[in-house]
């Protein structure tokens, strides 16, 4: 790349014109007024605005709708509990300990949760850990 010299800089100079007047400022209002009176009568007919006590009842009954996304929260929050749990009744089987606070807080969780779900197979499957337990505790005679 070859540069050749360092020439001057020049800024252009922005020429001004003539203002029309006033008048423009009041033309300006004139067709925002209009356009404005224009979209009211356009608008579709026979629609009334809900009452304010319409509107309250709404926000009532909504504040009454448990919220999809905190049930949910609450669900896995129980799940990786219980997982939790499971993996410290696996260690103690490894290990030849089974902690016995462990299994009684898992059978309680389980027997808590069963029923309360939607699904059935995880139903079951709360049972079947559920009995686990209850096993494993009977073994250790607890």
């Amino acid at each position: 790349m070859k540069i050749s010299g360092s020439g001057s800089v020049q800024s252009k100079t922005v020429k001004k014109t003539s203002r029309k007047g006033a008048s423009s400022g009041s033309a300006f209002a004139s067709e925002l007024s209009e356009t404005k009176g224009a979209s009211a009568t356009s608008g579709p007919s026979g629609a009334g605005s809900a009452g304010p006590i319409a509107s309250l009842d709404a926000v009532i009954a909504l504040q009454g709708v448990p919220d999809a996304t905190e049930r949910r929260s609450k669900g896995l929050k129980r799940a990786e509990e219980m997982l939790d749990l499971l993996e410290e009744v696996r260690k103690g089987i490894l290990l030849g300990a089974i902690p016995a606070p462990q299994l009684r807080s898992l059978a309680d969780m389980a027997r808590n949760q069963r029923g309360k779900t939607d699904d059935a197979k995880l139903d079951d499957i709360l049972s079947d850990i559920e009995l686990r337990a209850e096993v494993e505790l009977a073994k250790l005679g607890v």
